[in-house]
């Protein structure tokens, strides 16, 4: 491989097995070939094919509230990104910033409503070994809180690039993805465990609601990084982003992680609803 082989081996990483065993190496070769390095939208298409390829394991082994809760979890993790991105770019492009808000909180919304008859099923008893995993994001919760001290003590003081503050932003980082996942995780398992009869068009309308906030978020995120370039051409092409980094890096990176949510959530609308 070229001098950009570790990044092909990270796109390719981020395939199912199934498919990296039968296409891995042809892909990975011709990712190499392109010089994947120089074209970051190539990039942001093999993560949306990679969001893609899981999806349809995902969709053909779970039930589509299974689905979802991941593709929001994934979600979460690009809300996240995109505050802290935006953290550093501040009384510009207000109305983009509040409508990622709104989309966001409606996509949390509709995931609760959907997932409201698992939780009565859970409320009303009968289920006792499944609430360990209600606990999850609790216990995740607290953990996150306590790393997150840990990592201002070690980056007090210091600058945006040293190494004590990278240490403690990455220490932060991925903390924040661990209790994401580790939700994610719970809930799947509190939806396998706990069958619930849902209202007939409850699931596929709240999919829908939840597929269309995210879509909207998306799309907020695209034009406010865009009003960004806007009122500031410079800042948008510095280093003004996540730890002094490429600002137009991140903002890539973030709507990506956003829309592959969004296409993940979107392969459940059409699914008849199920018994998670």
């Amino acid at each position: 491989m070229s001098g950009d082989g570790l990044l092909v081996r990270a796109l390719v990483a981020c395939y199912p097995a199934g498919w990296r065993r039968r296409y891995g190496e042809e892909y990975a070769q011709l990712l190499c070939d392109l010089g994947i390095h120089r074209h970051p939208l190539l990039i942001v298409d093999s993560l949306s094919g990679a969001v893609r390829a899981h999806g349809g394991v995902l969709v053909s082994r779970g039930s589509p509230m299974t689905v979802v809760v991941w593709a929001v979890g994934l979600f979460t993790v690009g809300g996240l990104g995109f505050a802290k991105l935006a953290e550093d770019v501040s009384g510009e492009a207000r109305g983009m910033y509040t409508l990622m808000v709104l989309a966001a909180a409606t996509t949390m919304l509709a995931l609760m409503v959907a997932a409201a008859p698992t939780a009565l099923a859970l409320i009303r008893g009968g289920h006792r070994d499944v609430w360990k995993f209600v606990a999850v994001p609790f216990m995740g919760a607290a953990a996150w809180y306590g790393i997150l001290r840990l990592a201002q003590v070690i980056a007090a003081g210091h600058e945006v690039r040293s190494a004590p503050n990278v240490a403690g932003f990455v220490l932060i980082a991925f903390a924040a993805i661990g209790v994401v996942t580790a939700t994610a995780w719970a809930a799947t398992e509190v939806l396998r465990r706990v069958p619930a009869v849902q209202p007939a068009r409850l699931g596929p309308v709240a999919r829908m609601v939840v597929a269309a906030g995210m879509v909207v978020a998306t799309i907020a995120a695209l034009v406010w990084g865009l009003q960004v370039r806007s009122h500031d051409a410079a800042g948008f092409r510095g280093d003004h982003g996540i730890l002094a980094t490429p600002f137009v890096v991140n903002w890539i990176v973030v709507v990506a992680v956003l829309a592959a949510a969004a296409a993940l959530a979107a392969l459940t609308i059409r699914r008849p609803a199920a018994l998670a």
